[in-house]
């Protein structure tokens, strides 16, 4: 995976302003409603987590340790919490429209390309976890 790629385009989308999250939230809820009930009324405590998990995948790309382990326990969380395997790919796709639309003329097809591989990659590493399947090899995923 291209990090420099990833993290230049996050920055793109996503700067000081940190819109990125909340957007994302905003497309899920409009294109996905049955998955509202899931959270709570105050979306804003958990766009700030997931932002922070975003920028700590980022961070620990090149740690296929850290990255197995730690999106393995967050996808037995989450598969606690009632999120399906089809859920994962509805947040890919909700992620990479907020992206696009926060991107505006400067989002490219290769941005594009690697978020929806980085997604891909994480999403697979959270369904390990939630399945309790051994452990994929996470050395694709850095």
């Amino acid at each position: 995976m291209d990090k420099e790629l990833l993290t230049e385009s996050l920055v793109l989308v996503d700067g000081q302003e940190e819109a990125l999250t909340p957007r994302f939230y905003e497309i899920l809820f409009t294109r996905y409603p049955q998955v509202r009930p899931m959270f709570s009324a105050d979306i804003a405590p958990q766009a700030k987590m997931l932002r922070s998990a975003v920028l700590a995948v980022l961070d620990n790309l090149d740690d296929s340790v850290w990255l197995t382990d730690t999106l393995g326990a967050l996808g037995a969380k989450h598969s606690g919490w009632g999120v399906t395997p089809p859920m994962y790919d509805a947040v890919a796709e909700c992620m990479i429209a907020a992206m696009e639309e926060l991107g505006g003329s400067a989002w490219t097809p290769a941005m594009t390309a690697e978020w929806t591989g980085a997604l891909g990659a994480v999403a697979s590493l959270m369904l390990a976890g939630a399945e309790g399947v051994a452990e994929p090899d996470a050395e694709g995923v850095a």
